[in-house]
């Protein structure tokens, strides 16, 4: 008998390969971290802050979004990772190695926070000046202009007065809200004192015009400060220094009951007011010792204390308030698509074919004037209808109180649980209800996430349906500034399934089945899995097999692992993604035939479409989610064929090869992370404005 030898046991374990038996990469790591991601998409946004190709106080603007989405992540992601969330998930992920997952966030986010201010110091304050809005500061100001500052404070005081908060109070933050946003900490012979401003920061405007003629401002916590006086009468005040805190603000509402929802809405300032401060910003110059006993009361770790030239709260910036035209992008009128544009022939049109409506470069009014034609139709029976963001003000909400009012039967599915809008949502579900619109909230359990509408009119003696999916919000406000498409279709099997959805999110259908839509969360992942795999069977037999998909976000690991089958099968695969992207491109053996691009410019990319080439025979869809966990299990979302022939070839042959060839404003990201800039940022036109100057060519 031969010698047996020992066997290594890494030789004996198996080697993981793809179903198309490559081996896959295993050193690159398969997924990028989430939340560096989305810091890197926001540095995305800086630089469009930074580009002297966008009008000035478009920049300006820009950087109060990244200030913004960054005030959103602290009250929503980070507070997360706070109280230990370490499920091994898409959604939360603690990082395995010598770092957590709140390190890299500091690590990542003092770079970027310190880089804007940069950006507004360095660069579009002097820009600034130089069209004639200057900041300045109260030191600068004259004699005169001085006492009328100190005049108005203490008009706004003398109604506004700002509590007092010393510091043996600090340690009862847990049960009173003492600070949230800017505050001023004070020093005098009485010790430490926290003075809350962000009221008056909401109510009178950051931004605080010096003298008559000039466009010439300070901030109004400069002139809190240098009249500290008046804040601490009777004091010796020594210094007085802003700081502001952030707060984990996001409800997390779980109740599946209406009635517990709507109660833990209404309670929600109490709710709010006992969260954790999830992060503290102070001015970079500031000595450690005049903020070291509040960083002690809120028991901050130092990974959630940010010092930061000031001013702080850039946030404000989107709000200034600076009306010059040729400072800003050059307006245009969207029109109304020819079948969507006389309200007396929509329905006659779309029994025709179906029409398309792609914001902002066409009109919101297209959405509009098919409710208000629905409302005042007197053949028109039912109209139901989703809601999840609706705005202040909603033609969207009027129409259909008028439908109501007119005796249709209207049901509005109102999903309360969207992050920063509960309140509105209830309002809103309020006053549809006492107007004659019946309002559910939808599924115990789910978040209903889906965008559609569906009018049933009696057309002889029977019922016929004509419906609209859309992959965006159905609010007037936004759809000026984010990219959405929108389907109108009369085909029967669609409206047929936009039906059994209604029915369902009204209790009245247990175990739907869905013949033409793609619906989370039972139905959605399955259908996606399988059209992967189908793309992968083509391609092996026919060589030709290609993806597009366009999403915001991309972190669903199910997904993503198919992709890379996809790859490694030879599939091509183009993704447009303007945020989050998980999936690493271009990685041999595991992503090689991937491609990834990211298109930050004027308007919000918020479409979501998906094509498949279906070896000829081609397949489109729209529809309201992303490739994410929380959208395909634990939401309600529609994926939507486009079946119209001429709406599809749009979509095919204009609208996603210009994302894809966009060399002006598209970023492609690399196999280690990083988003290449712009090929040609000086030549040609972006996909965004080249949709602005086509539109009436391809429609």
């Amino acid at each position: 008998m031969g010698k047996k030898h020992k066997t290594d046991k890494k030789s004996k374990k198996e080697k993981k390969v793809s179903e198309t038996g490559r081996p896959l990469c295993e050193d690159c790591g398969r997924y990028f971290n989430r939340e560096l991601s989305w810091l890197k998409f926001n540095e995305r946004i800086l630089a469009e802050a930074r580009n002297p190709r966008n009008p000035l106080l478009e920049r300006v603007s820009f950087l109060g979004i990244v200030a913004d989405n960054l005030d959103e992540f602290f009250m929503v992601r980070v507070p997360a990772y706070q109280e230990g969330a370490t499920r091994s998930s898409d959604e939360y992920e603690e990082v395995v190695g010598s770092q957590t997952q709140l390190e890299m966030i500091y690590d990542r986010t003092i770079f970027l926070m310190r880089n804007m201010s940069w950006v507004w110091a360095r660069e579009l304050k002097p820009e600034l000046e130089k069209s004639g809005i200057i900041f300045t500061k109260y030191t600068k100001c004259s004699e005169s202009e001085k006492r009328t500052l100190r005049k108005e404070l203490e008009g706004i005081l003398a109604e506004n007065p700002v509590p007092v908060i010393r510091g043996d109070r600090f340690e009862d933050i847990g049960h009173d809200e003492f600070l949230k946003g800017m505050g001023l900490l004070a020093r005098s012979e009485r010790g430490y004192a926290v003075l809350p401003i962000q009221d008056i920061l909401d109510t009178y405007g950051r931004f605080v015009r010096v003298g008559k003629r000039k466009a010439e401002y300070i901030f109004r916590e400069e002139q809190l400060r240098k009249n500290a006086d008046l804040l601490l009468p009777d004091e010796n005040v020594r210094a007085v220094v802003p700081v502001r805190l952030t707060r984990d603000s996001d409800l997390d509402l779980k109740g599946d009951d209406a009635d517990d929802l709507i109660s833990a809405i209404k309670a929600a300032p109490e709710t709010l007011a006992k969260k954790l401060p999830s992060r503290l910003e102070t001015e970079q110059w500031l000595p450690y010792g005049y903020t070291s006993h509040l960083v002690s009361a809120l028991s901050l770790i130092p990974e959630l204390v940010y010092d930061v030239p000031s001013p702080l709260g850039l946030a404000d910036l989107k709000r200034f308030p600076v009306s010059r035209p040729e400072l800003k992008f050059a307006p245009y009128t969207p029109e109304v698509p020819a079948g969507l544009s006389e309200e007396n022939r929509i329905f006659e049109r779309l029994a025709d074919r179906d029409s398309m409506l792609f914001t902002p470069y066409d009109s919101f009014d297209g959405l509009v004037n098919f409710l208000n034609a629905a409302a005042k139709d007197p053949a028109v029976q039912t109209i139901q209808m989703t809601l999840y963001r609706l705005g202040p003000e909603s033609p969207v909400a009027a129409a259909l109180i008028a439908a109501a009012k007119n005796g249709k039967d209207v049901t509005a599915v109102i999903e309360l649980k969207a992050s920063f809008d509960e309140e509105a949502n209830f309002q809103w579900a309020t006053k549809l209800s006492e107007n004659g619109v019946t309002v559910i909230h939808g599924v115990p359990g789910l978040k209903v996430h889906a965008k559609c509408c569906l009018v049933t009119r009696k057309e002889g003696d029977k019922p016929v349906r004509y419906a609209t999916i859309s992959t965006g919000n159905y609010n007037a406000k936004t759809a000026r500034i984010y990219s959405d498409i929108s389907l109108f279709t009369a085909d029967s099997g669609i409206c047929r399934d936009v039906a059994v959805l209604f029915a369902y999110l009204a209790g009245k259908e247990e175990h739907p089945e869905y013949k033409h839509l793609l619906i989370s969360p039972d139905f959605m992942e399955g259908a996606l899995m399988h059209l992967i795999q189908r793309e992968i069977d083509h391609q092996k037999r026919s060589g030709n097999g290609h993806i597009v998909l366009k999403v915001n976000s991309l972190t669903h690991r199910p997904i993503i692992n198919a992709l890379y089958e996809a790859s490694n099968a030879g599939v091509r695969i183009d993704l447009i993604v303007r945020g989050i992207c998980m999936l690493r491109p271009g990685v041999q053996n595991l992503s090689e035939n991937i491609r990834v691009i990211s298109i930050v410019g004027r308007f919000l990319e918020h479409s979501r479409v998906f094509y498949f080439r279906n070896d000829g025979d081609e397949q489109v869809f729209i529809g309201s989610p992303d490739m994410m966990s929380r959208n395909l299990k634990r939401r309600v979302e529609v994926v939507c064929p486009v079946l119209d022939r001429k709406v599809k070839n749009t979509i095919i042959n204009k609208i996603l090869p210009t994302f894809l060839q966009d060399t002006a404003k598209g970023y492609v990201l690399e196999p280690d992370g990083r988003y290449l800039p712009p090929k040609h940022p000086d030549s040609g036109l972006g996909a965004q404005q080249m949709f602005i100057a086509m539109r009436k060519v391809w429609w």
